[in-house]
């Protein structure tokens, strides 16, 4: 175990207490000691990418009752040391693209779903775990739905020769844009960001129309054409606005000064209800609207 897998496999530990032998399961305290063990693949074999782990690692975040915040706090600092291993990004691509799949992962209905010995990662896996025989069921579940899917094969493909039409770039893509667009729908009505959704769709390797990266332009275009990019800031703010006067109001029922507050709520990305940093002024104004009372 490196110097910097044991700091977070001890920030992790004490941020789950007393029940980090409960929900410490054998393959995430695999993953965060070791990574993607390599030497675990042949070299035919797909490896998982570092966005993979993202996602499960926050679903198991999830799933225990940690909250977003707390996620994110943790898992910055460990893609960016332990999982920047296995990806060409730089550090401040890895923090917010784990920061985009982190939003992903809490405001979806995706739930932890590891497989048990026949994980994704080829991960540490001990029928002791906790859930094991939960995540068993699962996966057989899994797999007897998948086994009543009949199958029938795809016709050849016709030879394409000269003076025959190819199918142009947009009907060459259509599949892949229509589930982009199904994905891209879904995470707008979950109020997910336009700029998390572009990060989400490229992690994925979803291409546009023509077959390109996506851009924040193309998303924003994309869904004004299914009425989805109108959307006002207090609304399209409103789950975090709600959020942030939360912690706000019971940091400052606890005594603290709001100069402090405000750090706060900066520190954790919070946005006021129009999308933007807080300041002394406007945390005043919003108090005032709770009638909280004064105190500096």
């Amino acid at each position: 175990m490196s110097k910097n897998t044991s700091l977070h496999m001890k920030t992790l530990n004490k941020m789950i207490g007393k029940n980090s032998r409960k929900h410490l399961f054998p393959c995430i305290k695999d993953l965060v000691t070791s990574g993607l063990t390599l030497a675990r693949f042949s070299r035919e074999e797909s490896k998982p990418s570092r966005q993979d782990i993202t996602q499960y690692v926050a679903a198991w975040f999830k799933y225990i009752g940690v909250s977003s915040d707390e996620c994110r706090d943790w898992m910055n600092g460990y893609c960016v040391d332990v999982l920047s291993a296995i990806s060409s990004s730089s550090k401040s691509q890895i923090r917010h693209s784990t920061k985009s799949n982190i939003k992903y992962i809490f405001k979806s209905d995706v739930t932890f779903d590891c497989g048990c010995e026949n994980n994704l990662f080829k991960a540490c896996c001990e029928p002791s775990c906790p859930v094991y025989e939960e995540m068993s069921n699962k996966y057989k579940e899994r797999m007897a739905r998948k086994s009543d899917i009949s199958y029938e094969p795809e016709p050849e493909p016709e030879d394409i020769g000269v003076g025959v039409e190819r199918p142009p770039c947009k009907e060459k893509y259509s599949d892949q844009f229509e589930k982009a667009m199904e994905f891209a729908l879904n995470s707008a009505k979950k109020g997910i960001a336009q700029k998390d959704i572009v990060t989400l769709l490229n992690d994925r390797e979803y291409k546009t129309r023509t077959g390109k990266k996506w851009t924040y332009a193309v998303l924003h275009v994309e869904l004004k054409k299914h009425g989805n990019a109108d959307i006002s800031y207090k609304e399209k703010f409103r789950d975090q606005f709600e959020k942030a006067m939360e912690f706000a109001l019971n940091r400052f029922k606890k005594g603290d000064a709001k100069k402090d507050i405000v750090t706060l709520l900066n520190d954790r990305e919070y946005k006021t209800r129009t999308g933007k940093k807080w300041t002394y002024a406007v945390l005043q104004a919003e108090l005032k609207r709770h009638n909280a009372g004064e105190h500096t």
